[in-house]
């Protein structure tokens, strides 16, 4: 809680202070990459490797000289390569599962409020809504290591947030960003998961609501963007 009332403090103190550039009515876009790659190669077992991004993409527009709405689009994808062994009659079977693993994708509301220290560089937080979707297929064994599980979710939800960052101005038209503080202070999910089992011709249906709250940012936060004036 103290992440927070620090947080508040910054932008009550920041925000009440003459600003030194005028943004009001000037449109933008940004956008922001991340991707991960993992690979293991044990001595003694076959090879694993996970790969994934998520993309970012929004648009906003500044109502004052400090205070900027706008909405966001996000995609995210991961995969990679698996090895389970299961046993069949006590003979172990290895299976290889290759490939995507779980996409998603989501839509956002967000409100900034800015403070610009000089003509180049400023700091900017505020909350956000979002809904996402993701859909994945994961795979497992059973407790005995017998059968293998297929496990087939669907999860939408709906988070708000709070987030922090800062920028500097590149050229007239180009600002890099980079993140600082983040909160998803509360969030509301729905899932559907089907888990099968081949060999035992059995299906597994369950439906699930959960729903979180959690008051604290984490720091630090970093990740990069860039933003584009239209």
């Amino acid at each position: 809680m103290k992440n927070i009332y620090y947080f508040i403090v910054i932008l009550v103190l920041g925000f009440s202070q003459t600003t030194f550039a005028q943004w009001e009515g000037q449109k933008f876009i940004y956008g922001s990459a991340s991707l991960a790659f993992n690979n293991s190669n044990p001595d003694l077992q076959k090879s694993t490797n996970s790969y994934g991004y998520n993309f970012d993409l929004g648009i906003g527009k500044f109502k004052t000289s400090t205070r900027a709405v706008g909405w966001t689009l996000s995609t995210s994808l991961s995969g990679g390569k698996q090895n389970l062994t299961s046993y069949i009659n006590g003979i172990p079977v290895n299976r290889n599962k290759n490939g995507i693993i779980g996409m998603g994708a989501g839509v956002g509301r967000f409100w900034q409020f800015y403070k610009h220290f000089n003509d180049k560089v400023g700091i900017f937080g505020g909350p956000d809504v979002n809904v996402l979707y993701n859909n994945a297929k994961t795979y497992s064994t059973t407790t005995d290591s017998r059968l293998l599980i297929t496990n087939k979710s669907n999860v939408v939800s709906i988070s708000g947030g709070l987030k922090a960052g800062l920028y500097y101005k590149l050229s007239p038209k180009w600002w890099v960003t980079g993140s600082i503080a983040f909160s998803n202070f509360a969030s509301v999910s729905y899932t559907s998961l089907k888990s099968e089992i081949e060999e035992d011709m059995y299906t597994s249906n369950q439906k699930t609501l959960n729903y979180q709250f959690s008051p604290s940012f984490r720091f630090p936060n970093v990740g990069f963007g860039l933003r584009y004036f239209l």
